[in-house]
This record gives structure tokens, sequence and C-alpha cells, in this order.
């Protein structure tokens, strides 16, 4: 598996280099999920003033900067703990928590939502169930569960993860895949959408990006299971 810690310093840089075809940086990547986040969040938890969410695998935490604490409480879990320390800088009012990987330390039903975003590719195949079994157990009843993934279906993106040494353990998930092994694990109905079928930030494609979320052609696909 690929070691975090040894790229904790060339992360970014090593993503965005990979990402030169797009003239985008990763931060429009990262400011477009959170969007999406908070959409689901205010569409089917509306009753929740301050959803409290997990971040699995959260890496750096660039996400957290688009998720305001006024808004959401964020707790983030990490395996590279160097990483961890990096995160804690850049969002002091997220906890941030070193695990194993394999046994989330929380009691059950801790968290409004859980999510791991571009994390179950690194996680071997044969713990794909287990790493799902584990969120469904710290989310709450009627909670959800949020997997952002690559999209095996979309060439391009294919070509960007066999070229990029972070993911040179990687094993893509096809979405209907996903779907099975989360009711597998016991959730509710799962249900995929695909997004990022441009590098464009204004809204006209972010529209697009709305009406074409059935197409199997975006770069990338979230999939959202019920508890």
């Amino acid at each position: 598996m690929v070691d975090f810690n040894e790229s904790k310093d060339s992360y970014k840089r090593t993503i965005e280099e990979s990402l030169n075809f797009s003239g985008k940086g990763l931060d429009f990547f990262v400011e477009v999920k959170a969007k999406i986040l908070k959409k689901i969040s205010t569409q089917r938890l509306p009753h929740i003033e301050k959803p409290r969410i997990l971040d699995i695998g959260c890496g750096h935490g660039y996400l957290h900067g688009h998720l305001p604490s006024i808004q959401f409480e964020v707790v983030g879990v990490e395996v590279a703990a160097d990483v961890l320390e990096l995160a804690r800088e850049s969002n002091p009012d997220v906890s941030y928590i070193s695990y194993d990987g394999n046994t989330l330390p929380f009691q059950p039903q801790s968290f409004d939502i859980a999510i791991a975003i571009c994390v179950m590719h690194h996680v071997p195949p044969a713990q794909w169930n287990s790493f799902l079994e584990e969120m469904k157990r710290v989310v709450k009843a009627e909670g959800m569960v949020i997997i952002f993934e690559h999209n095996p279906y979309n060439p391009l993106t294919r070509s960007v993860v066999a070229n990029n040494i972070l993911d040179r353990d990687a094993v893509l998930l096809r979405p209907s895949d996903l779907e099975k092994r989360m009711i597998q694990s016991g959730f509710g109905v799962a249900k995929s959408r695909f997004f990022l079928f441009t590098p464009f930030a204004s809204s006209f494609f972010r529209w697009v990006d709305k009406i074409l979320g059935w197409c199997p052609l975006g770069a990338q696909y979230y999939t959202i299971a019920t508890r």
C-alpha cells in the first residue's frame, strides 16, 4: 500500500501535476465535492441544524476548509499520522484522530454522515465489505454514508490514475459493484451519481453536471446509502 506519510509534503504537487491537462488545481475539485456534500446534507437532513460528519481517510483535510464549523461538526480520521499533523495546522476547528485503518475509534451511531473521498480504491478489495460495515456502524439511524470514487468507465480518469504514483496500489470500483456491496453490508437503497463531466467552474457547467448525473461518463461518481 502507498505510505502517505512519505508524500505528506509533496502530495498536493503530485496530484496537481497529474491534473495539469485540466487547467485546474486540486482546490477546484475539492470545492466541487464540498458543494455536493452541502447540497445532500441540506436536502436529506433538513431537520439537523449542524450535522456531525466523519471524514474517513481525510488526509491533509483540504475539504474541511470548505465545510465551515458554523454549519458542520467535522471529525477526520487518517492512518497516516504525519499527515494529520498538517491537517491540524490548517484546520484548528476540526477534530483529527489517527486510526488503524480497520476499526473506527467511535461508538456506534456517533455521526449523521460518514464520507470517504477517493479512499476505497486504496483499500485492499478483500477489505471493502468490512470497510463499509464499519462506516455503517458509526452512522446514526437514518444517517447517510457517501463514497466518492474515480469512475473506471471514464478513459481519461483511468489514464490519470495509471500515471499517478500515489495511485500505484489503486483498484477502481465500478459504481454498480459499490452499490451491491453497500446493500450486502446492510445499508438501505444505494444510489450513484456521476459528476465532473468538465473541469469548468461556471454555473452553466455545474448545471450540466446536475442534468447528466445519470450518465456514466463523468470523471468521478458518488454513491449514497442510508443506514
